[in-house]
């Protein structure tokens, strides 16, 4: 019997990541002050998304199916707890200069879900 392959959800991650550097590039050139809170929303979006990921997909086949789906509650759970974590620790800690940039790169982060057909596509 073939073991269940693994989703491609590195280029997904690699994709998130990606965009938020981005993000915090293009902030940093229109206000330099805005370019760690650009960074920090990327990542905001980000760390929950890799604790997610690394949950969901521990356990492959049907074998583990109540296992598989246990472990997506609980990193569905996780992932928006530690959401709030993130954000109430940047908002009292950081206390970002530009709280529009943090937002827009975090949306833009997660916006990258949309393109997640196109990314975990086999390569031909």
């Amino acid at each position: 019997m073939a073991a269940v392959p693994l989703p491609p959800v590195k280029r997904l991650l690699l994709a998130q990541l990606l965009v938020s550097l981005l993000a915090a590039l293009i902030a940093g050139l229109i206000n330099p002050s805005s370019a760690l809170d650009a960074l920090l929303g990327g990542l905001i979006a980000l760390i929950p998304q890799l604790v997610f990921s690394s949950l969901t997909f521990r356990y492959r086949g049907a074998r583990k199916i109540g296992a598989s789906v246990q472990l997506l509650l609980v990193g569905a759970t996780l992932k928006f707890g530690l959401t709030v974590v993130l954000f109430a620790l940047v908002f009292i800690g950081v206390q970002p200069s530009n709280p529009i940039s943090l937002l827009c790169a975090y949306i833009a982060v997660l916006s990258v879900h949309w393109l997640a057909p196109w990314l975990l596509q086999k390569k031909a």
